[in-house]
């Protein structure tokens, strides 16, 4: 039996850090930069593949924006 724990993407609201964290129960995350427990959770994207020539010319059909520069809207590209 394989046991899936979900990992939650967090904005801490005093510095601003955005960070990943693995929370069990009722555990509270902290900042990995300033330790603050003021955090907020982010709200969740699905994911989506799509190649660099599919966004040359038209925008490649992407209903969002990141400004990573591939057109997908999660600035980490």
């Amino acid at each position: 039996m394989v046991i899936v724990m979900p990992i939650y993407e967090y904005e801490c609201k005093k510095c601003g850090a955005v960070f990943e964290a693995l929370i069990r129960g009722s555990d509270v995350p902290k900042c990995s930069s300033c330790g603050s427990e003021d955090v907020g959770r982010l709200m969740s994207a699905p994911a989506s593949s799509h190649s660099e020539s599919s966004s040359a010319g038209s925008g490649g059909g992407h209903s969002h924006s990141c400004g990573c520069g591939c057109g997908c809207g999660c600035g980490r590209h």
